[in-house]
C-alpha cells in the first residue's frame, strides 16, 4: 500500500512540474522579434515614441482582436503601448 501511495504522489508531482513548464513556454512564445511586427505597427510606434529605447515586442490581444504590445523605456520610465495590426494606437500604460 505504501508503494502505491508513493507512486501516486510521484506521478502527480511529475504532472504538476510539466504543466508549470508549459506556462513558461507560452509566455516566451508571446515575445516577438522586430521583424515579426508589421511595418504599419512599427511606423506608428516610431512616430509616437521617437525617443524610446530598449524596445521589446509581444503578441497580444485586445477584445478578441490581434494586437502588438511594445515594452520600452521612455524618459527613464518603463512603458507599454499597444497597437492593432494596422498601426492604430490602442492604449499606453506605465509598466511597473
Amino acid at each position: 500500500m505504501k508503494k502505491v501511495i508513493l507512486f501516486v504522489a510521484i506521478s502527480l508531482s511529475l504532472i504538476t512540474m510539466q504543466s508549470c513548464n508549459n506556462d513558461k513556454k507560452d509566455k516566451e512564445n508571446k515575445e516577438l522579434s522586430a521583424s515579426d511586427v508589421p511595418a504599419p505597427v512599427k511606423s506608428a510606434f516610431s512616430a509616437k515614441y521617437s525617443t524610446a529605447t530598449d524596445i521589446r515586442w509581444e503578441d497580444a490581444h485586445e477584445n478578441d482582436r490581434q494586437t502588438y504590445k511594445a515594452k520600452f523605456m521612455l524618459n527613464g520610465k518603463k512603458m507599454k503601448a499597444e497597437f492593432d495590426t494596422s498601426g492604430v494606437f490602442i492604449k499606453e500604460n506605465e509598466d511597473n
